[in-house]
């Protein structure tokens, strides 16, 4: 997936699973982090909220680490925020329900010009959807995973 990040032209990406994040954090933004688009919460976030530059901009999605089980208890963040001014807002694709077909046709449009690129893990067989199911939650996707029946 971090290959597949630096091909779509990213500076940088971090494989969470086997890297010592805030270690590698620090040396792909030794400055601090400015703007940090965040769709997974608990302990990641809380590394990468440390390393937040004064007046830093959070743009909340989603929640990935609590799917699969209990919380993680992170350490409260209110510090941060005041100490560091940061903003932090949460958003859904819910609030924009009324442009959702043009949102379908500006994505279209942006992909047949390549300015969007996009993949999908496909699984043959509905008999295998418990199993791309469960690939799918271990990370094992690049991009929408898809069951072909």
């Amino acid at each position: 997936k971090c290959a597949w990040l630096r091909e779509l032209g990213f500076d940088e990406a971090i494989n969470y699973k086997t890297a010592d994040i805030e270690a590698e954090l620090g040396l792909a933004a030794p400055d601090g982090v400015d703007c940090y688009f965040d769709n997974v919460g608990g302990k990641i976030s809380e590394m990468v909220r440390k390393q937040m530059r004064s007046r830093g901009r959070i743009a909340v999605c989603g929640t990935i680490s609590m799917y699969n089980g209990s919380p993680t208890q992170v350490v409260d963040p209110q510090r941060d925020f005041v100490w560091k001014e940061l903003v932090q807002e949460g958003f859904s694709v819910h609030r924009w329900t009324d442009r959702w077909l043009e949102g379908i046709g500006q994505n279209l449009k942006w992909i047949q010009e390549g300015k969007l690129k996009y993949r999908e893990t496909v699984t043959e067989g509905f008999e295998n959807m418990p199993k791309a199911f469960i690939e799918m939650m271990k990370g094992g996707n690049i991009g929408k995973a898809i069951v072909k029946v």
